[in-house]
């Protein structure tokens, strides 16, 4: 699914925004920065969502998020930076970001923000298991393994409502935020070969605006005059942590990134803390644990492959057929 202009080993340029690269460590710096902006942003959409419809302050976001990214894109070559090759691919992305968001903007409604961090540490699960079909990515019984202990770790996060015969809406609610974030990450990597990063950008903020705009046609309220500042507060760190999350997976395999998204929980729980007085209940922390442990083997799994393979290429290119 290489684009022969712009093979996957070509290191993207910030003009083009194209390509899929192998830099492991500056991806995995990418995504741990990415999470930090994307954290402060939910604890301030926690905020948000008290004061207004989820689908209103969907649209505002968004308004505010295209108006940010309105010069980038003249820069970039106006129109002709939001060409694309593969439309239906960007609708699917879209549609599953705005998927995502709704749902994790209403899952903060019923669920301290670290409990709701911690379910959506599903994702990077869900997006290895994705990989496969849509990235054609082989994944070993090594990383399946690590796959299915991070999946009992969820269940222990979401422990006591099963214990008690119960799926809380919010559990519910968050735990499809990821498998919808998962799916859109996903296509990031899928698109990344022939898509710039600013065409992903904008054509997943207009979808919000949409749906939003279309959410805030059935429930809408007036927005308090220190709500703009906020929004416009939540446009910023939501841009900026999109870009470095999707710079993260041009820059290296998901099996090596998607694990540090582990590190939200860490500043959730500081923002949770400080702000509600929130702080994890005992099960959270183990079963994010468990997650974070599956998620660290996987990357350790992915080191020994990589160098699995740079010993058979020495050993290829040293023999006399070579």
């Amino acid at each position: 699914m290489t684009n022969p202009a712009t093979p996957a080993t070509q290191t993207p340029t910030p003009r083009s925004g194209i390509g899929r690269a192998d830099n492991p460590l500056l991806g995995i710096a990418s995504m741990a920065f990415g999470v930090l902006l994307l954290s402060l942003m939910d604890a301030i959409t926690k905020y948000a969502i008290t004061q207004l419809p989820t689908g209103q302050l969907m649209a505002i976001r968004s308004v505010f998020v295209l108006l940010i990214l309105t010069p980038f894109v003249i820069r970039a070559g106006g129109f002709a930076a939001l060409r694309t090759k593969r439309p239906l691919g960007h609708l699917l992305r879209a549609g599953l970001s705005v998927c995502a968001m709704y749902t994790f903007f209403e899952s903060l409604r019923h669920l301290p923000l670290a409990t709701a961090i911690a379910i959506g540490f599903a994702a990077p699960l869900f997006m290895t298991a994705f990989s496969v079909p849509v990235l054609k990515e082989k994944v070993g019984i090594h990383r399946w393994s690590a796959v299915a202990i991070g999946f009992i770790g969820v269940v222990v996060i979401i422990g006591p409502g099963i214990a008690d015969g119960e799926f809380g809406i919010g559990a519910m609610l968050a735990l499809s935020a990821a498998v919808f974030y998962a799916g859109t990450m996903t296509c990031v990597r899928w698109l990344a070969s022939t898509e710039t990063d600013i065409s992903m950008m904008v054509s997943q903020n207009i979808a919000m605006l949409f749906a939003g705009a279309a959410g805030a046609a059935i429930v809408s309220a007036p927005v308090p005059g220190h709500m703009w500042l906020v929004i416009v507060a939540m446009a910023v760190l939501v841009l900026l942590g999109q870009l470095f999350t999707i710079r993260a997976f041009r820059l290296a395999p998901i099996g090596a990134v998607a694990p540090f998204h582990y590190t939200e929980l860490i500043w959730a729980a500081i923002l949770g803390w400080f702000v509600w007085g929130e702080w994890p209940s005992d099960n959270v922390w183990w079963g994010a644990a468990i997650v974070v442990a599956a998620g660290l083997y996987t990357i350790w799994r992915e080191r020994v492959r990589a160098a699995e393979k740079s010993r058979e290429a020495a050993v290829a290119a040293q023999s006399p057929a070579a």
